[in-house]
């Protein structure tokens, strides 16, 4: 059993659809790895690649075959790995960061970045952030014969490399790519409507920013279940059979889209490859722990003084229409913006029906 996701949605459903006018209230510095490879590099289309250059990327991903992690030619199965896969850095470095109480005053945080003008960043900087693409002793940086899917096997060049050099011989198309590649992070700040059912009755109705201590660790656990003990007594979330996380339990939830695809967090500790990682865990100074989302300043509108949100992320999301393996992207990096009750500035998209026109449509199929 999940929660179900529209109690948390009714002005994220929103701005997802409705183009956000006017002044922007913040910035956000980040970096985006997409998990890109021959299972879904079509879905990216006009995405991350112009459609002009659907074929270049098609040859680029097709026909590559599993090869040894070492470069050599004899090795074990285990030893095998796909040379399909890319891990695609994009800048996420923008000013258009809105903060927004919702109508349920849950706190949103909304960052857009057009993808031309990421890759007009890397241009500018000369690629310095693709020096990884051409490392070597990695598969997708291995030097070879040419990119075309006439070679194969060892003679063919890296992936990332080839990747690279599409985007420099062609710097103008990528430039005029102008899909929104949208970060949205919902901060559960507690309230009536959180405290209903028989296991919240006992928390406040209301909340102010100074009920919370800085930084604050928050988890990404929208879709999370209730936690179970494990060994000596730590506490990780349970599996699907398990009851769903009560709202006031709940703290952050957070999507990542880009055009059509939508890219869900994976909640707190999921997948990851540390499976100690538990709800006792807390973030160190030099790192954000995976799933989390830490407020460094928090004060709401109303409040004395301005009213500002500031905090750091490190989300991996998994696309909610591909595979789990190639559908993935990871997200870290952090915000500061300004508070805003601003819910009139939006809006209303229009959604009026003709419903006689459309039962009439359905009969006559």
């Amino acid at each position: 059993m999940r929660l179900p996701h529209f109690e948390f949605l009714p002005l994220v459903g929103l701005l997802a659809v409705v183009p956000l006018t006017g002044c922007f209230w913040g910035e956000a510095d980040s970096q985006v790895f997409f998990k890109v490879g021959a299972d879904n590099v079509e879905y990216y289309e006009d995405l991350l690649y112009p459609t002009d250059r659907k074929e270049e990327w098609a040859e680029m991903f097709e026909g590559r075959e599993s090869v040894c992690e070492d470069g050599g030619d004899d090795c074990g199965v285990e030893d095998l790995e796909r040379s399909d896969l890319l891990d695609f850095y994009v800048p996420f470095e923008t000013p258009r960061v809105r903060g927004l109480l919702t109508q349920k005053r849950d706190l949103q945080v909304t960052a857009h970045l057009d993808v031309g003008e990421a890759f007009k960043a890397l241009t500018d900087d000369g690629y310095d952030d693709w020096a990884y693409l051409e490392d070597t002793e990695k598969v997708y940086g291995r030097e070879g014969q040419g990119c075309s899917v006439e070679f194969d096997g060892a003679e063919r060049t890296g992936i990332g490399r080839c990747v690279r050099s599409e985007v420099e011989a062609n710097e103008a198309a990528y430039r005029k790519l102008s899909e929104d590649l949208r970060l949205v992070i919902l901060i559960n700040l507690p309230g009536e409507d959180d405290i209903r059912s028989t296991r919240c009755q006992d928390r406040s109705p209301t909340f102010e920013s100074g009920d919370w201590d800085y930084p604050r660790t928050l988890r990404i656990n929208y879709a999370a279940t209730e936690p179970v003990e494990v060994e000596d007594g730590l506490e990780v979330y349970g599996g699907e059979d398990d009851p769903p996380l009560a709202l006031c339990d709940i703290e952050v939830y957070a999507r990542l889209q880009l055009g059509s695809e939508v890219f869900s967090a994976n909640f707190y500790g999921q997948d990851d490859e540390d499976q100690d990682f538990t709800l006792e865990r807390i973030n160190g100074d030099d790192e954000t722990l995976l799933g989390t989302v830490e407020l460094e300043e928090l004060l709401l509108p109303g409040e004395d003084g301005d009213a500002r949100v500031k905090g750091r992320f490190n989300v991996r999301f998994t696309s909610d229409r591909f595979s789990v393996q190639d559908g993935s992207v990871e997200v870290a990096g952090d915000f500061d913006a300004e508070v805003r009750l601003d819910a009139e500035e939006i809006e209303e998209p229009d959604r009026s029906l003709d419903l006689e026109s459309i039962d009439s449509d359905e009969q006559a199929r």
